[in-house]
């Protein structure tokens, strides 16, 4: 990639379906103004295939001033149009201004890798975070939790492990949701903002469990009885004295109830005879 260092007030960049390869250059992190980045479907032949962006996640990325703090109340976020040829019949056709995206990465089908960083918690002004089909290793940060404005997160076939944090039940504005075919694993959390979305947000993640999934999470009675049983067979297979201590007790008292049983069956009948 070309160096963008002079470009200090760039708000927008879009450099998709460019045939990009190599890694995410740290430069972009002093683009102080950037709050729009596209670096997402290059190749597209067929099939929409993948960048060959590759190596991990910039966490210069996450210092980004324009998506860090709120503007200020005469800092704009329209861009005023000039009149252009002649009036038109309808005048509301064309608007005269024209608003910004909201605050988002891109970087979707690619080859990143590592960890997703914890200082993406930061960028609180986050609309979109498009992080799907990468090659991401460990667990989706807590940290995520943070960006209070979010309304699509997509995490899908990133190779994606651990559980999915409760704390995200806090983003109450999210409208979009994909978790689908990573290594999740654990209970859904439990709530109405999570839950409100469709099962295939989460497909292709045999060990996740709970509503709207299909499989079923075991109950805290299964679970204490499974441990119940093999505290008790566990310790008698381990310990060899503790078995024998155990089958000789329960020998004893079988003889000792067959003995009790015996006299009382032997009293009866004598009382019966009499």
């Amino acid at each position: 990639m070309v160096d963008f260092d002079g470009f200090q007030n760039l708000r927008y960049l879009s450099l998709a379906n460019c045939q990009l390869t190599g890694q995410i250059p740290v430069w972009l992190s002093k683009l102080k103004n950037l709050e729009i980045l596209h670096l997402e479907n290059n190749q597209i032949t067929g099939p929409i295939p993948s960048n060959r962006i590759s190596g991990e996640f910039p966490k210069e990325l996450c210092g980004l001033p324009r998506l860090l703090y709120e503007p200020f109340e005469e800092d704009t976020y329209e861009l005023e149009l000039p009149p252009l040829g002649h009036k038109p019949a309808n005048p509301t056709f064309l608007p005269r201004r024209l608003s910004f995206n909201p605050a988002m990465i891109d970087l979707s089908r690619n080859n990143i890798d590592g960890d997703i960083p914890n200082e993406i918690g930061q960028l609180h002004l986050f609309r979109l975070l498009l992080l799907h089909s990468n090659r991401f290793s460990g667990v989706i940060p807590n940290q995520i939790s943070n960006l209070k404005n979010l309304e699509e997160l997509t995490l899908s076939m990133s190779h994606l492990s651990g559980k999915i944090p409760w704390s995200l039940t806090a983003l109450n504005f999210l409208k979009k949701f994909d978790v689908s075919y990573n290594n999740l694993e654990g209970p859904i959390p439990t709530s109405t903002q999570i839950q409100s979305f469709d099962a295939s947000a989460f497909e292709g993640n045999p060990k996740l469990c709970g509503a709207p999934s299909l499989n079923k999470c075991e109950t805290n009675n299964t679970i204490d009885a499974d441990v119940g049983f093999w505290g008790v067979c566990g310790s008698l297979i381990i310990k060899k004295r503790w078995r024998y201590a155990y089958f000789g007790f329960i020998d004893n008292v079988q003889d000792r109830l067959y003995v009790m049983m015996t006299v009382s069956m032997n009293k009866m009948k004598r009382r019966l005879r009499a």
